[in-house]
């Protein structure tokens, strides 16, 4: 039970979700790079013996660039799961509560919207206080609440995207960065050997899938974040849109 439970919460909370298949893909990466050493005929010892640390030293300079990138990323996105968490960003059965104290009358509607925490709830409760006061200056208040409250949660998102977008072009530069060292094997020696060469070429791969292997995740992640957005504007349009013609009603009587 506690286990259906635990998986119901992590599919539920999406952020938490993506971040732990982003950890199953580097844990399965490493294990794909294991199989495919062990694979090779007579390997040499320290080949069956590379871990994740081997993986990042032959990587080069690049890949601690990439990991100090990665760490942003995962800080920020912890960061902004917690903070939608805590301003009640959950839309959720909402629309539906809203309108079954609507019917049940302004009064009820009033109460509602006091007692709830949600955002929509802390938009439209600024704006049900001045039920008596002119319509457009209600759906003047509701629009600058939504602005702040909206703001506040697409706060941030810009540099997420850009860190997302910036892992796979470091990870192109380390690409050129190993091709130039096995390049360089010709003029340090005037026939290099294939392993001479390999060195520099294993580094430009890695690099490379170490960039993708960020950028997919966040990518992932940001439009997460930009849905849950989207869904809290929609429902505060609704359920505002519900509101203003409340009160339309009311005056008109």
């Amino acid at each position: 039970m506690k286990t259906n439970q635990l998986i119901n919460h992590l599919i539920t909370n999406k952020p938490i979700f993506y971040l732990v298949i982003f950890l199953l893909i580097t844990q399965l990466f490493v294990v794909q790079q294991k199989q495919l050493l062990s694979q090779e005929q007579n390997p040499p010892k320290t080949l069956k013996q590379e871990t994740i640390l081997d993986w990042i030293n032959k990587g080069g300079r690049t890949m601690y660039f990439l990991g100090l990138i990665s760490s942003i990323i995962i800080g920020f996105s912890l960061e902004r799961y917690y903070f939608f968490r805590k301003s009640g960003a959950n839309t959720k059965n909402y629309f539906n509560e809203f309108t079954k104290k609507m019917e049940e009358g302004i009064d009820s509607l009033e109460d509602f919207l006091k007692k709830d925490s949600r955002l929509i709830s802390r938009v439209l409760r600024e704006a049900i206080k001045l039920k008596d006061k002119d319509i457009a200056f209600v759906e003047k208040q509701i629009e600058n609440a939504s602005t702040i409250e909206l703001g506040k949660l697409e706060k941030g998102l810009n540099l997420l995207s850009n860190l997302g977008n910036l892992a796979p072009l470091i990870g192109f530069f380390g690409t050129v960065v190993g091709m130039r060292h096995s390049f360089i094997q010709f003029v340090v020696k005037a026939a290099p050997t294939a392993k001479d060469l390999a060195a520099g070429v294993e580094e430009a791969l890695i690099t490379t899938q170490a960039g993708l292997l960020i950028a997919i995740p966040t990518y992932l992640i940001y439009n997460l974040f930009l849905y849950k957005i989207d869904s809290v504007t929609i429902e505060l349009e609704r359920c505002g849109t519900l509101l203003i013609n409340k009160l339309q009603e009311k005056h008109g009587n």
